[in-house]
């Protein structure tokens, strides 16, 4: 019988819905979406802003998993306008090393508490 583990993280805010933080399962994480709130709930201020609280919500649920974004297969991103495609870019290939992981990135109308982006991932 393969094992299925519901994660939850003390480090990140509340969920905005009924959902858990992310699932293991077969030796993945499926992290669900993240949105640039810090651990009380704040949405960060500005795009830039929400992108590098994001990558440090990430970084704290894989820290838990002692996993790190060396692990990440794959990334999903929402965003709410293209024009910031290049700003997401510019941020996100800082926190990867030697490669990427497959992405694909959807423009959305509207995303949870008014954010601007949203990533999901999955990691081993």
């Amino acid at each position: 019988m393969k094992k299925i583990e519901y994660i939850q993280s003390a480090k990140l805010a509340v969920s905005a819905g009924p959902f858990s933080t992310g699932v293991k399962a077969n030796g993945f994480l499926f992290l669900s979406g993240q949105v640039g709130i810090d651990q009380g709930g704040k949405l960060a201020d500005d795009f830039d802003l929400e992108v590098k609280q994001i990558f440090k919500n990430l970084d704290a649920v894989l820290s838990e998993q002692k996993l790190t974004f060396d692990n990440i297969v794959s990334v999903t991103v929402y965003l709410k306008d293209m024009q910031n495609f290049k700003r997401l870019n510019d941020i996100y290939k800082t926190y990867f090393n030697d490669y990427y992981p497959s992405r694909t990135c959807i423009a959305v109308l509207e995303l949870p508490l008014k954010a601007n982006v949203e990533m999901t991932i999955t990691a081993f």
